[in-house]
């Protein structure tokens, strides 16, 4: 069985910048079902930080709601943020569909299309949770809190205090990448990566700018699910007496790399300011390769 893919570069409009991401596109009309471990081993040959397998609708259908199943190199999780902007992007951007929500493990992801700057919005799944266990790095004395954006996508978050600190960051401070038992009790799954920031001040859109670098297994060049628990952190972070928001980040990650990302974040608390309401992920993506695998 042959299957077409794309890939595309995701948080950028800018061709090998961002972070890359293969869309597979898996026909409802396919004889033959992957199976979990093709899929990861598809995922492992793309070795990239996540690819996409998307179900297409049966011959006729609408696009108005697509699945997809999403891999990193070694297990699937059940949201990640550039894959979910790189699908939107596709449906919306490269494929020009009608295409209202995506449906991933962790939830139903509501997208659209800003028609002038063709960036795509996607209002991602959260169950926004800060764990009792914290980590120290050599690069602050401050403790890095440990949070999770959905159950099985979690972050050590280590604030530091300018850029030329940022750029000795080098690694995960939780070893095991996919094995997070410091987690607390029924948190512990998915993966541990570790988000490192810098406070930049505001841009010309009056949002909160920062520079960011995030590790797993390798460093990865841009992480919305990352960015995603980073602007919750920082929204809780912000007086209980300016509301619900909306509180406006934008996360510049991947610098270091060579592979610039642009990730906007925008959270909306509940009401008297406690707890996360709403989370809008939000970033360009271009198209780079199309192809064919072989099963």
């Amino acid at each position: 069985m042959e299957l077409p893919f794309t890939t595309l570069d995701v948080f950028t409009k800018t061709r090998y910048m961002g972070n890359p991401v293969a869309i597979v596109q898996v026909p409802a009309e396919s004889k033959t079902h992957l199976t979990q471990s093709q899929k990861q081993a598809i995922a492992g040959e793309f070795n990239l930080s996540e690819i996409v397998f998307m179900h297409l609708p049966p011959v006729g259908s609408t696009f108005n709601e697509i699945i997809i199943d999403i891999f990193a190199s070694r297990t699937e999780v059940p949201f990640a943020g550039h894959p979910t902007i790189g699908s939107a992007a596709y449906l919306l951007n490269v494929r020009s569909k009608t295409t209202s929500t995506i449906v991933t493990k962790a939830g139903r992801i509501p997208i659209k299309l800003d028609e002038e700057t063709r960036e795509v919005k996607a209002v991602i799944p959260q169950t926004f949770h800060i764990h009792a266990v914290k980590y120290t790095s050599e690069l602050t004395p401050q403790p890095a809190e440990t949070t999770s954006i959905v159950n099985g996508m979690s972050f050590i978050l280590v604030p530091l205090p300018d850029l030329e600190t940022l750029e000795k960051a080098d690694r995960n401070l939780h070893n095991e990448h996919y094995e997070p038992l410091s987690l607390d009790e029924g948190w512990r799954n998915g993966l541990l990566g570790t988000m490192y920031y810098v406070p930049q001040g505001e841009d010309r859109f009056n949002r909160r700018r920062y520079r960011t670098r995030m590790f797993s297994f390798r460093e990865d060049p841009g992480t919305g699910s990352a960015s995603s628990a980073l602007g919750c952190y920082l929204a809780g972070k912000i007086p209980a007496s300016e509301g619900k928001g909306p509180f406006q980040f934008a996360f510049e990650q991947g610098v270091e790399m060579g592979r610039r990302n642009e990730i906007s974040v925008e959270v909306i608390r509940g009401d008297g300011g406690e707890g996360i309401e709403k989370v809008i992920l939000s970033g360009r993506a271009v198209k780079v390769m199309e192809g064919t695998l072989t099963v």
